[in-house]
């Protein structure tokens, strides 16, 4: 551990220099810098201490390293691959769960059935659900799984890991006379909200309510007929190119009567953007604020149930429009693989898995079916 003092020609003071090491993790040479010494002999004391407390620390000796000190540097990586907001969930949950009982351990001596241990501890112990359950787990097997990669362990110790059943959820979707009501009588409403035009997006075509909201007029070829999912909203309203997943970039269909309420919604739109000049927010979205902002999801969601409520209607989540829009297409015989493409599922499993209970009326339907055509 190599080391040199200097003095500054500039400051007069005295400055040092030495080789820290190897990062085992980033796998560059590491030196330390200090500067500002008033005396060669107390940069000299400072050095000497500072190599002592290196040699000494976890960061040069991989068989000391805790799990705390190597989630440090895994946590900058994901920083640069995850979405902010999903970055920020993650390391929530890391500093108050994850980090608390997993965090001292060395991350060479760490063992299945301590990770089994702390799952366990998780179901028995704390409120939370086997969703959220799932997903604490998925932090801490992908760390442990670029650890293996990064050679810095020679086995995943979280593999074979038994994790609590997720019960699913029941779906609350609106029948075909329900969402022809809530067309039909919202334009009935006095002072009609402004993201109805959202609202009717997302019941014509399942779209996810950030690839809504992120929506542009750019993304909408009207003489085909057709909406192109490229780029998304997030949570805290900044926008995101691109989508969910790969599989959620894709081109939707849209029926005459939806291609009607967008163009008279632009012409609205149109007349705002002239009013404000250049005080207008060109960001060519379809949904927005009166100024051309983006929406804020929450506010979005907050219209949506107010209009509900006005309608007399059952509540529904926002996102059960896009249950209720896959339903109603399951309900008419419409080829799945075609819903599952429009949904922008990432296979058509996704699909049948999630609508599951709309299968057992279209057995019914395909029985009855084969009364009428094959003849005993």
């Amino acid at each position: 551990m190599k080391g040199s003092i200097t003095k500054n020609k500039k400051t007069g003071k005295w400055d040092f220099v030495f080789d820290g090491g190897i990062d085992p993790l980033t796998r560059k040479r590491k030196q330390i810098k200090r500067r500002g010494f008033e005396s060669k002999r107390h940069a000299m004391e400072t050095m000497t201490k500072l190599k002592a407390e290196i040699l000494e620390n976890e960061f040069l000796d991989l068989t000391q390293m805790s799990y705390d000190r190597y989630m440090d540097e895994w946590f900058q990586e994901r920083k640069n691959r995850l979405q902010q907001s999903t970055f920020e969930i993650h390391s929530i949950f890391y500093r108050n769960v994850i980090r608390p009982r997993l965090g001292h351990l060395k991350l060479q001596q760490i063992v299945p059935i301590q990770i089994q241990k702390f799952v366990n501890d998780l179901v028995n112990n704390t409120s939370y659900s086997e969703h959220t359950i799932h997903l604490i787990f998925r932090i801490v097997s992908a760390s442990l799984k670029k650890a293996k990669v990064l050679k810095l362990i020679k086995y995943n110790p979280s593999e074979g890991i038994t994790l609590p059943k997720i019960k699913r959820k029941e779906i609350n979707v609106w029948s075909i006379e329900q969402v022809n009501f809530f067309i039909r009588e919202s334009k009935n409403i006095k002072r009609l909200t402004r993201c109805n035009i959202g609202f009717l997006i997302s019941i014509y075509t399942g779209m996810r309510q950030g690839e809504v909201l992120g929506l542009r007029w750019k993304d909408i070829d009207f003489k085909a007929q057709t909406i192109f999912v490229r780029q998304t909203l997030m949570q805290n309203a900044e926008i995101k190119a691109g989508a969910k997943n790969q599989s959620s970039i894709r081109s939707i269909h849209i029926p005459n009567k939806l291609v009607d309420e967008l163009k008279t919604y632009r012409k609205q739109l149109m007349q705002e953007k002239l009013i404000h000049g250049q005080s207008y927010h060109n960001n060519d979205l379809v949904v927005c604020t009166r100024d051309g902002k983006p929406m804020i999801p929450r506010n979005f969601r907050k219209e949506f149930y107010n209009l509900v409520e006005k309608l007399g209607l059952p509540k529904i989540r926002f996102h059960d429009l896009r249950h209720t829009h896959a339903t109603i297409l399951i309900q008419q015989n419409v080829n799945v693989k075609l819903i599952s493409e429009r949904l922008g599922h990432s296979d058509i499993q996704t699909t049948l898995n999630t609508y599951s209970h709309v299968l057992p009326d279209m057995q019914k339907s395909v029985s009855q079916k084969l009364d009428k055509i094959i003849g005993m």
